[in-house]
């Protein structure tokens, strides 16, 4: 059977990646119906609140405020003006001109995001101005600094929080490198580049005797023996370089940024292992390593990371400032120390895992990362990447992020929701034209194709006019019905069906004498037919616990011998292949097939 599978495996995989628990016409999404309307913007919300701009529910072209069902016209607001989100519940639209609060719809020509913005400035001076003694340059902390496109990205309605950076003040040295301080609107800031968490450095000296010491920070240097002194031998330091790094994201309690990490030994000794794994894994691709000669000169090994840093402040400070209570540093690798690629043009953080992705005109790459450990090794487990299509609106693609930074696509009328691992839920079907949508969560969601004039709330209340109340009529089911006992199916009169063939599409399905769908092997008659998970009947060949058989093109399992595509096998009376065996007088190889 196994050359038989070079010509088949693709098949057989293929088969079983699309087999799924239920029918496949029947699985566990909704049906939302659609509006006539033109929809040329919306942003969804909580609760069923949602700004729409555009011709909406027999109502004139204007911006809307949409609660409780109610559509609510904002007379401020100009249709056809840009829109975003900005904090933690505000429209900004036209670029500041308006901020409109989706609590409760109210308009303000305010500068909520400026105003923001100047008093994390103000505030960060104030802390810095009483906290700072010779961590950063006494003028530039002393001075408000202006933020140039400093936000720093987050999930959806969320605070906002700020990248500034100073001059590292360190005239012991003179050396002069610049700081990262990140802050909110409140001014309770962090120190991004002190901690480092528990970076453990392996090393060996002159002597060949080899120490582990635990590197806490940037700025302190350490003895191979543990001591923190800059006077012993074998001194160990790192440093962080942010440079070529970009932050990721943020939640609601950490920022995560990409950042390179160097590690010097002085004095002779040499680094063998970070956290325990070796430095010469992955030929060099892992760590970059420059060793000198045993004895005498410098060692440096550098690698690339996934900094996972608290926006909570430590209770100590370094020189006066604040900085993160907790930072833990995980290796842009695999558990055995094998160099990963996760390089995508944006990215979200859900449930603490890191979802990178990349949508062009037509497709949407999708890659989650789970930050996690192994034996003291911190390190980046990365699934399968998803490729899928996504329904294209011209050069927009229809993806978007939920509060709670799940990735949501749309494509040929379904609504997909990431399961932050390796694949797809179908959440929602709606209408096939839909090709923009906003998710605010899987309750609160807008959809809509503008040059269609249609549109789906899901999660509003839409005001209906009142009409006259129609004759209650019996609800008829027709066709699959879900139980708690599983799958039903009723024919067009209503009728259930029971001890039969089911014709759905093209697809058989058998309908036991219980009303229930069958799944698995299943005996009509005197003959064996199996149903797969989704009770879809099965032909072709079948791996059954590590057993091959073959159904036929009626479903029936095939005995005796079998042509397939010229190459003879032998299934015995069970419909069980045989294999290493001779069976008439022919023999039969590994993979089931008959030596000629």
């Amino acid at each position: 059977m196994l050359k038989r599978l070079t010509n088949a495996t693709s098949l057989l995989v293929a088969a079983a990646a699309i087999i799924s628990i239920v029918p496949a016409h029947a699985a566990d999404y909704k049906k939302i119906d659609s509006q006539e309307g033109t929809i040329y913007s919306a942003i969804a919300y909580k609760d069923g609140k949602f700004y729409i701009d555009g011709e909406i529910n027999n109502k004139d072209e204007a911006a809307y405020y949409l609660a409780n069902g109610k559509y609510n016209n904002l007379s401020d607001i100009d249709s056809g003006s840009s829109s975003e989100i900005y904090g933690s519940k505000y429209v900004n639209v036209e670029n500041g001109d308006y901020f409109i609060n989706l609590d409760n719809g109210s308009v303000t020509d305010e500068s909520i995001k400026e105003n923001a913005e100047d008093d994390a400035a103000s505030t960060l001076r104030k802390n810095l101005k009483k906290d700072n003694d010779g961590r950063f340059n006494k003028a530039e902390a002393e001075t408000i600094q202006k933020l140039t496109n400093a936000e720093l990205p987050g999930n959806k309605f969320s605070d906002p929080w700020y990248k500034f950076e100073y001059s590292k003040d360190n005239s012991t040295n003179g050396a002069i490198t610049k700081l990262n301080v990140y802050t909110d609107t409140q001014g309770n800031y962090i120190d991004a580049d002190y901690n480092l968490g528990s970076l453990k450095v392996t090393t060996v000296a002159s002597s060949s005797t080899s120490k582990t010491i635990t590197v806490a920070n940037t700025d302190d240097t350490y003895d191979a023996d543990g001591t923190n002194s800059i006077t012993g031998k074998d001194k160990i330091s790192a440093s962080v370089d942010t440079s070529t790094g970009k932050i990721i994201g943020q939640d609601s309690s950490y920022i995560y940024r990409t950042a390179k990490i160097t590690v010097n030994a002085a004095n002779g000794a040499k680094i063998t292992k970070i956290n325990g794994m070796d430095v010469t894994v992955d030929n060099g691709h892992t760590f970059t390593v420059n060793n000198s000669t045993l004895g005498s000169g410098t060692s440096t090994v550098s690698f690339n990371v996934i900094q996972k840093i608290s926006k909570s402040q430590a209770s100590g400070n370094i020189d006066g400032a604040k900085y993160a209570k907790s930072v833990t540093t995980y290796v842009i690798s695999d558990k055995d120390g094998k160099n990963e690629s996760f390089s995508y043009d944006k990215y979200t953080i859900a449930n603490g895992k890191l979802v990178g992705y990349t949508a062009n005109s037509s497709n949407l790459k999708v890659r989650t990362a789970t930050l996690t450990s192994k034996n003291g090794y911190y390190y980046v487990d990365l699934a399968d990447e998803s490729s899928e299509d996504v329904k294209v609106n011209g050069s927009k693609s229809a993806v978007d992020t939920d509060v709670s930074g799940n990735l949501w696509r749309l494509d040929a009328g379904y609504i997909y929701k990431w399961d932050n691992n390796e694949d797809w839920t179908k959440v929602y079907k709606v209408d096939g034209s839909f090709d923009q949508m906003s998710v605010y969560d899987d309750n609160n969601i807008v959809t809509w194709n503008k040059n269609n004039e249609v549109y789906s709330v899901i999660g509003g209340k839409e005001t209906i006019p009142t009409t006259p109340a129609e004759p209650t009529t019996p609800v008829v089911n027709k066709g699959w019905v879900k139980t708690d006992a599983g799958w039903t199916f009723y024919n067009t009169n209503g009728t259930q069906l029971k001890g039969q063939w089911v014709n759905d599409s093209g697809t058989w399905y058998y309908i036991k004498a219980d009303g229930i769908m069958a799944t698995g092997w299943l005996k009509d008659g005197s003959t064996w037919y199996f149903l797969t998970g989704s009770g879809a009947m099965k032909t072709g060949w079948l791996n059954d616990n590590g057993t091959w058989y073959y159904l036929q093109s009626s479903g029936a399992i095939k005995t005796g011998w079998l042509n397939d595509n010229g190459t003879w096998y032998y299934l015995s009376a069970s419909g069980s292949m045989l294999s290493n065996t001779i069976v008439d007088g022919y023999k039969l190889n590994a993979s089931g097939a008959w030596i000629r």
